[in-house]
């Protein structure tokens, strides 16, 4: 496992602002896991937590397959976190409403395009993300239709089910969207609420993360 500093920002107060990646493997680049982008995403942040503890313990065990680079970002918003603000405390924007983000721009647009960029040329991507309302809710895989053929391989998560939908002009700005326009098979995971971490939804997401990597070849369940 490598851990580095995927984007870093000078900040007035206190630490600076870095946004952490975890790399496993050292061959193409197969799978970027992203949880939360927003400060009351806390059961995200904690499934990649999770799944960066499986696969730390798969690479050790010699489970992963030597061709393929997986990397996990558990938090893009780490301020946000830390205040328990759902959006950028400054101005109230959404870093996932800045994709693909533009590097000269307002301070969550700067981010959204550090993040991009290290997120392009993966072969597939997935965010989980959350509800902007409360209520109970299945955990299920959602795409965007744009044109890119992968659909069924979204059963390979193994999730009750699957939602295919039309962008808006609206969800142009998403990382879902623009991951996917520049060519990573993507897929946003829900399941969960907001600002605490729920046992079963935690369970079922983290499962369906292994199911696909093991569908996918990446983790070597012969040897298990």
């Amino acid at each position: 496992m490598k851990k580095e500093i995927l984007f870093s920002m000078k900040s007035p107060f206190r630490d600076d602002f870095n946004i952490y990646g975890y790399t496993f493997g050292s061959g193409s680049k197969s799978l970027a896991i992203i949880g939360s982008m927003r400060g009351d995403e806390v059961n995200q942040m904690y499934v990649c937590s999770q799944i960066v503890k499986e696969l730390a313990s798969l690479e050790n065990h010699g489970y992963l397959a030597s061709d393929v680079s997986i990397t996990v970002i558990p938090s893009a918003n780490p301020f946000s976190m830390n205040i328990g603000k759902r959006f950028w405390a400054m101005d109230d924007t959404d870093i996932n409403r800045m994709f693909p983000g533009y590097d000269q721009g307002e301070t969550t647009q700067r981010i959204a395009a550090g993040i991009f960029k290290k997120l392009e040329n993966y072969e597939y991507g997935i965010q989980l993300a959350s509800f902007y309302m409360p209520g109970d809710f299945i955990p299920h895989v959602r795409i965007f239709n744009t044109g890119n053929d992968y659909v069924e391989e979204a059963n390979d998560f193994g999730l009750p089910y699957v939602m295919l939908s039309d962008p808006t002009p609206f969800d142009t700005t998403l990382l879902n969207y623009n991951w996917q326009i520049w060519n990573t098979k993507t897929f946003s995971l829900y399941g969960g609420s907001n600002q605490k971490i729920e046992g079963m939804a935690t369970k079922h997401l983290v499962n369906s993360i292994l199911r696909f990597l093991i569908k996918k070849g990446m983790v070597l369940i012969k040897n298990i």
